[in-house]
């Protein structure tokens, strides 16, 4: 199984309003899109999409979905909200694993997604490799009985919007 983790993209401060209703801004928006050609190239069909409720993860998985194949099941999970929890993600991984998914992938916000990524490639479910905003990553699950992979793919924005030029 192939696992990708997204960072949501830039968003609003968020003085004076709820966190869960921050939006991506425009330089948001402007720099997930410039990041979507290279992922429309580097990235496999998605079978399912799991997205955080939060506004700025919903608003950043519609771009990954726009720029890829497949991914056109989205499933919204609170699992995976800051401080959500990361064994009800890894179940959700697990689920998937028995079912036979082939690629799934994850927007969220650090620092769950840095935890649930060292889990992936390490085991170690107490550390955190973190993802800046935007930030595309994929892990190589090899077997259908094990949670701990190889990373495959580690794409900043930046890098992605430079890649898609130089190709």
């Amino acid at each position: 199984m192939l696992v990708y983790l997204l960072r949501h993209g830039r968003a609003e401060d968020g003085f004076g309003m709820r966190d869960e209703d921050r939006a991506l801004t425009p330089d948001g928006w402007e720099r997930l899109r410039a990041a979507a050609p290279a992922w429309q190239r580097l990235v496999e069909p998605i079978d399912v999409v799991f997205v955080s409720p939060l506004r700025r993860a919903q608003e950043t998985a519609e771009v990954l979905v726009e720029s890829t194949t497949g991914g056109r099941e989205q499933r919204t999970t609170a699992a995976i909200v800051p401080g959500g929890s990361l064994q009800k993600t890894l179940e959700l991984i697990e689920n998937e694993l028995v079912q036979g998914t082939a690629v799934i992938a994850f927007v969220g916000h650090e620092p769950h997604l840095g935890c649930l990524l060292s889990a992936l490639i390490t085991g170690d479910e107490g550390r955190s490799v973190p993802l800046k905003k935007g930030m595309l990553v994929g892990v190589e699950l090899p077997t259908r009985t094990s949670l701990i992979g190889e990373l495959r793919l580690s794409l900043t924005q930046r890098a992605a919007a430079e890649f898609d030029a130089t190709s």
